[in-house]
Parts: structure tokens; C-alpha cells; sequence
């Protein structure tokens, strides 16, 4: 069991050349906005894999690459995002994907537990957790990683804070602890179908 609370140098590697999956990719975007020591290094991760980039040879694009790179140009512009309050209740890459907090849409998933999932991970079932103290987190079974965004999570003796990775292991889920409510945003890999 990972019990830091940092992302692994492996899976910040993994992130930094764009090689984990869309939910973990997530996962560990929100938790850059907290932890300048992991942030610091995917930078120094993105610097290596650029200048590895320089040094090899170079590769012919593939002949749709620049009608589909202008077309990304060209397409109309996102609505502009609406001001954000000083301190968002949300990490910045999750505020691109749900609502604000008062306006999700928590959807009953056991006693003390609510979750709002979130579309377009394919795989993957990714959302934000909201548990009671005292409730396990695990929804459809415990997180592959979850980062904790308020409150606490406890595994054993572990406890993970706001903005610490956690990654459950064992059979038991790990589960909400302390005064407050915990919100987490949580990734675990979804069965095929069949």
C-alpha cells in the first residue's frame, strides 16, 4: 500500500509523457494543483522526455497531421469558463469537468455515501465520493486511487488529507474519518461488459 500521499515517480513519469489512462491522468493532474513537490517533479519529467525528443530522429508526420491540427485551430472556441471564486472548492483540471460544488447532482450509492460519476473515461469509472465519517468509500468496490480534495480517509493507520493520493490496498475499503464529511475524486478500472 502506497501510504505518502504523493504520486509515485513511475506514474508521474507515466503522466508526464501522456501514457496513463484518462482517469488516473485526472487523478494526478488535480493533485499537482496541491503538492508542489510532485509538481516540481513532472516538470523536471516533461524537461527530460523534451530534450530526449531533440536528440532523436526525425519522423514524418502522418499525412492527415496538419488538415486535422488546423481544423483543431479553426474549430469555434470554447465558452470562456465563468470567474472563479478565490479559493475553488474543486482542483482547476476537475472544475473543466463538474459542476460547481453546490450544483452537483449526488447520486444516493449506500448509506452515508453519494457519488456524481463523471463521463468520458472509457475503462474507467471516475467521479467525485462524498462519505460520511465513519463510511467506507467504495463504490462498485474501493478506488484504485483516490485523492482527497476535504476531510480525511483512513486505511488502518493510515490517513490520507487534502491533496494526498491514496491507493487502498487489502480487501477493506478505506473510509471516511474525522469531523467533516470527505470528498474525494476516484478512479477504478470498470469491467468489460459481458
Amino acid at each position: 500500500m502506497m501510504t505518502s500521499g504523493h504520486a509515485p515517480t513511475a506514474m508521474i513519469a507515466d503522466y508526464a509523457a501522456g501514457a496513463l489512462s484518462c482517469g488516473m491522468s485526472l487523478v494526478v493532474a488535480s493533485h499537482l494543483t496541491y503538492c508542489p513537490c510532485c509538481r516540481d517533479k513532472a516538470a523536471r519529467l516533461e524537461a527530460l522526455g523534451g530534450a530526449l525528443l531533440c536528440c532523436g530522429k526525425p519522423v514524418d508526420p502522418a499525412p492527415s497531421c496538419l488538415e486535422r491540427a488546423l481544423a483543431r485551430i479553426e474549430a469555434p472556441a470554447a465558452p470562456a469558463p465563468a470567474a472563479e471564486p478565490r479559493d475553488p472548492p474543486l482542483p482547476r483540471p476537475l472544475c473543466r469537468l463538474a459542476p460547481r460544488d453546490g450544483d452537483i447532482r449526488w447520486q444516493p450509492v449506500a448509506p452515508g455515501l453519494a457519488a456524481f460519476w463523471l463521463d468520458g473515461f472509457p475503462g474507467e469509472r471516475v467521479g467525485l465520493l462524498r462519505a460520511r465519517p465513519g463510511t467506507p468509500v467504495a463504490a462498485g468496490g474501493p478506488p484504485a486511487a483516490a485523492l482527497v480534495i476535504r476531510g480525511a480517509l483512513r486505511q488502518g493507520r493510515h490517513i490520507w488529507h487534502p491533496g494526498e493520493l491514496a491507493f487502498p490496498a487489502g480487501p477493506e475499503a478505506p473510509e471516511a474519518t474525522g469531523a467533516e464529511p470527505c470528498l474525494c475524486l476516484a478512479v477504478r478500472p470498470e469491467p468489460p461488459p459481458g
